[in-house]
């Protein structure tokens, strides 16, 4: 196909009416999705729940289920108090086998723990005691040990069995008994299980390579079986008298190459979170097939790490391949005659990658694709001079469905416009200018695990973090595209709720911890809310943990940093009242390594949460949620407290049926909050959108609007709007089937015209 490209000039308008394609292809041949259905709008993913990439928003199996990844033969190097593999809470508190294959180098530590954990269970090799191979339980974790040192630079399979009704605790180097002891007491429980750490340092120098811990003390000879192959352990496949894979509790074979994420072969789901340790592969290994994109003429090992182009649009440069689809719309980009959809043929466009200029038609100073499409009539005006028109302060009010199941949180961005944290199955990001238009959206089921977009906010490189809910944290570059994610790797699920970038620039997350308690016993973290401190990249930094342990819920929904470097959190937290549970609403201030400095618990005996925290100039701060005034009347509750934790005023107010507010927003010029969430007219009627005005010096309800149709609609996130208005979103059943993220934008008292 041939097009004529025209001069930018007054000739552009010709494009309106006349098409630069050729009359006989006029006739599109039919699109077929990646399920082989014409026209469809099938998502194709992995859709096996326990594996690595698994895509809970796919409707079809495409066959790419991975139980772990395997780009080649790798391995960690660590050196360093920093370097170790977080496991999370996975060591069952009785019988167990760990066993790794490591490459001891001297260092200035004089640990060297292989797997072990942040209190109760060590296997490690102590330079004070010679670098012999030992391993034992609360505080004597040299019960037994080797006689002689751990080899100095090559490789070594080593092992450590514990069986807890017997007491039995045997210690074994390349496949051989070095060590046996008996009566030895089971371990305390332990909350985090580390590879090369123990505590909060005495780490390990050197490399480790695969991995594995079992919830039984294997037998010897299959400690023979596994240990016979160097860096080849295959704990997943039973041979010879090998025949415990299925009670593996993890299995880390470290193949990745690349990336933060250990991903676990034993297809438990218990991955790893790197924190500086360093994928490595061996001296002179690499790629030695010439057909591959990655090949290296001077490897003169292969390392099985070879990678081809073999979809459609995917081109090798500088031994990567990347994705030649700039809008992802399956149509590469030299066969896509318009790559930003902005509906100008990139052979007219200036700038055929960004759908916010192509060209300036009526030369009224402004790009006619401001807008995010070509629209003379819609290309406003350029109050800061750099090219792209503004919109900003039109005085509308307007509803309509944006893309997505739900919208949890807004934010102005720029140029006028507004990103949103979603869900479509998975986690979205959405933006969209200031008449709700969309800018650009962006999915990102590429994320492994179940997530969706909780909060989103702004970074200094004027990308996007998002806290993601289940144990995911996700950064994005300025136009919502994936730059890297983090998955927090512990034995229970970490709920995030919402993340901030810091004034030093990492970053805060918090949340709550999952489920209820277990009939075993319960679990130290379970229930508790967390705050963690994570570096750029992801890298947990510290993580504190507050409330009740072993409860159904204690939780942190929002946090804000303080002008002394310190963070201040709304939660709630559980009270155990004549045997039930019961919240209270919680606020507190903690310093800038997580340790309390002061908290408040506010409400009555019931369920009483605080959900959202905006900051005042002035350093103090307006929290909002619920309170409860019986157990089936509940009233937004609103509460102002001082930067020294005095309570400044207390407010609360609702029509007696489950009033609740999920979400705070501070007007420009500090006068006033306005919050939403939901509320219904009559015990059984459905939910509406709720958003109230309260004035910021007294508490006060200034105004109280409702919106919303027939059927259940519940408000979850709000910002003060460019004209003084307010942007609400949430979800609906009212407007879609079964629900679909509904939007409203209202005037500057919360009224929808």
């Amino acid at each position: 196909m041939s097009c004529i490209k025209i001069p930018i000039s007054f000739l552009l308008f010709l494009f309106l009416i006349f098409s630069c394609s050729d009359p006989e292809d006029d006739a599109l041949d039919e699109v077929v999705d990646c399920a082989g259905v014409p026209n469809g709008n099938t998502i194709c993913g992995c859709m096996d729940s326990t594996a690595f990439n698994y895509n809970s928003s796919a409707t079809y199996d495409d066959g790419s289920c991975q139980a772990h990844v395997d780009n080649g033969d790798y391995f960690l190097s660590f050196n360093g108090s920093n370097a170790y593999v977080d496991l999370g809470d996975i060591l069952p508190q009785g019988s167990y086998t760990k066993a790794a294959w490591v490459k001891r180098v001297n260092g200035d530590n004089p640990a060297n723990n292989i797997i072990s954990g942040n209190a109760g269970h060590a296997f490690w090799a102590p330079q004070s005691q010679g670098s012999k191979l030992s391993a034992g339980h609360q505080g004597d974790f040299s019960i037994v040990q080797d006689s002689d040192a751990l080899s100095e630079g090559e490789w070594t399979f080593v092992a450590v069995s514990f069986e807890a009704p017997s007491g039995i605790m045997t210690l074994y180097k390349n496949t051989s008994q070095v060590d046996q002891a008996t009566g030895v007491p089971i371990h305390e429980e332990s909350t985090v299980t580390y590879i090369g750490r123990y505590l909060n340092g005495n780490w390990w120098s050197g490399d480790i390579d695969e991995a594995a811990i079992w919830d039984k003390a294997l037998e010897a000879n299959e400690i023979v079986e596994l240990g016979n192959s160097e860096n080849n352990m295959d704990a997943t496949l039973e041979r010879g008298s090998y025949a415990s894979s299925d009670n593996l509790v993890g299995y880390w074979k470290m193949n990745e190459g690349d990336g933060d994420i250990l991903s676990d072969a034993s297809g438990n789901g218990n991955t790893g979170a790197i924190s500086y340790a360093q994928w490595s592969t061996c001296d002179g290994c690499g790629c030695m097939d010439e057909s591959a994109c990655n090949y290296d003429p001077s490897a003169t090992i292969d390392n099985h790490s070879c990678d081809y182009v073999d979809e459609p649009c995917e081109v090798c440069v500088d031994s990567e391949i990347v994705i030649d689809d700039y809008d992802m719309d399956g149509l590469c980009n030299d066969d896509d005659e318009d790559d930003d959809n902005d509906n100008v043929p990139d052979v007219d466009d200036l700038n055929p990658f960004n759908n916010r200029v192509c060209s300036d038609v009526d030369q009224d100073g402004c790009d006619d694709c401001s807008s995010g499409i070509f629209d003379t009539d819609n290309d406003g005006v350029d109050d800061d001079g750099d090219g792209i028109c503004n919109q900003c302060g039109t005085d509308t009010t307007y509803s309509k469905v944006l893309p997505g199941t739900a919208g949890y949180d807004i934010i102005r961005s720029s140029n006028c416009s507004y990103v949103i944290a979603g869900s479509d199955g998975s986690t979205i990001l959405l933006k969209i200018d200031e008449y709700g238009n969309e800018i650009w959206s962006r999915n990102y089921s590429e994320v492994p695990g179940s997530h969706w977009g909780k909060s989103v906010t702004k970074t200094s490189d004027d990308g996007y973090i998002i806290g993601a809910n289940q144990n995911t944290i996700i950064k994005t570059d300025s136009t919502g595209l994936l730059e890297w994610y983090y998955k927090l790797s512990y034995g229970y699920t970490y709920y995030v709720e919402e993340v901030i970038q810091t004034l030093s620039g990492d970053y805060i997350v918090v949340g709550g911890i999952s489920g209820d308690p277990p009939s075993n016993g319960g679990h130290a973290q379970m229930g508790q809310a967390f705050i963690l401190r994570m570096s750029e990249g992801g890298g947990v930094q510290w993580v504190k943990r507050y409330g009740i342990s072993n409860t159904p819920d204690d939780g942190f929904w929002g946090v804000v940093q303080a002008d002394d470097g310190g963070f201040v959190l709304a939660g709630n937290k559980l009270q155990d009242r004549n045997f039930e549970f019961y919240d209270h609403f919680w606020i507190m201030k903690v310093d800038g390594n997580g340790n309390e400095v002061w908290s408040h618990e506010l409400g009555g005996n019931l369920w009483d949460e605080a959900t959202s925290i905006v900051k005042l100039s002035d350093d103090s701060y307006i929290l909002s949620g619920k309170k409860s005034l019986s157990s089936t009347n509940l009233n937004m509750f609103v509460v102002r407290v001082a930067s020294n934790g005095t309570i400044l005023w207390q407010n609360d107010h609702g029509g007696g049926n489950y009033d609740t507010g999920l979400s705070i927003t501070l007007s420009e010029d500090e006068s006033m909050v306005a919050v939403v969430g939901y509320t219904r007219s009559n015990s059984g009627n459905p939910f509406s959108y709720r958003v109230w005005g309260v004035d910021v010096s007294s508490g006060q309800i200034l105004w109280s609007r409702v919106h919303g149709g027939n059927q259940d609609d519940k408000a979850s996130g709000v910002v003060e709007t460019y004209d003084n208005g307010f942007a609400i979103v949430g979800r609906s059943y009212s407007y879609g089937s079964p629900y679909v993220h509904w939007m409203v934008k209202t005037d500057q008292t919360g009224i929808l015209e």
